[in-house]
């Protein structure tokens, strides 16, 4: 069976943690906590949490890269893990927000249907009932930008719940960026233009609404996808590489937490 990974980015998420993080936890194999430089009691909420528990890694990042950069550093981490053979190709990375907004028990059906659809990616699709109008127009022009650009016909390409082979990361990577929320439509334009198989019918309900997006990260994210479909275009991949001391200190100050009660 493969093994599953949550990537959680966290900032300033004070209020949601003591909530989602045992519902993440009690669903997978291993938990990959990025801290993306939060100024609140985030980090030592995590620690608090990691104490004991030796699925549950923390990626401490000295300053705020954004959803995108820290998603970024939670897929190296995944990447740096393989290369310790603790995780292998055929398994099995999941993002979820930290807000609350989407249900980790989800994660179980999410597996299966991945497997059973045989694909590479799984984006799951939003139930928009709670979301104003304007967002959810926004959104449609959004995906279908993301359609056009990535020859993949999408019903939702910004939903923060979604799954990945780790074979995808790689790959991914060589052309992601990770400006800002740019993340969602990067990784559904490369994983499509890279030849993964992907899949975006399984739908889910959203609890709770946050708006943390305004009008001009949504220009951000149209840029950012235009510029990463010139790379493909032009097969601008970059080498795929990780901050060598950040991954050994995560690892071992992880493993510290783990022996503590």
């Amino acid at each position: 069976m493969p093994k599953t990974i949550v990537v959680l980015p966290v900032y300033n998420e004070e209020k949601s943690l003591g909530n989602i993080l045992p519902r993440v936890a009690r669903q997978v194999d291993f938990l990959v906590c990025v801290n993306d430089g939060s100024r609140d009691r985030s980090l030592a909420l995590l620690r608090r949490f990691a104490r004991g528990r030796k699925n549950t890694f923390i990626v401490d990042l000295p300053k705020n890269t954004g959803m995108a950069g820290a998603l970024k550093q939670g897929f190296l981490f995944v990447l740096y893990l393989a290369s310790k053979k603790l995780a292998g190709p055929g398994d099995i990375v999941v993002t979820i927000d930290a807000d609350g907004q989407h249900k980790p028990e989800y994660i179980p059906a999410l597996v299966r249907h991945l497997t059973a659809r045989k694909a590479d990616v799984v984006l799951t699709r939003r139930d928009f009932s709670v979301y104003p109008a304007y967002k959810i127009w926004g959104n449609r022009f959004l995906t279908f930008t993301n359609s056009l650009l990535s020859g993949q016909k999408y019903r939702d390409v910004e939903s923060g719940l979604r799954l990945l082979k780790v074979k995808t990361l790689r790959p991914i990577l060589g052309y992601y960026r990770g400006v800002k929320y740019s993340c969602a439509q990067e990784i559904a334009l490369i994983s499509a233009r890279t030849g993964f198989k992907i899949d975006n019918e399984f739908q889910v309900e959203v609890p709770l609404y946050r708006a943390g997006t305004t009008v001009w990260d949504g220009f951000i994210v149209l840029g950012m996808s235009l510029y990463v479909f010139a790379r493909w275009l032009f097969k601008a991949s970059s080498p795929v590489a990780w901050d060598p001391a950040l991954m050994r200190d995560s690892l071992e100050k992880s493993r510290a937490l783990w022996k503590r009660k």
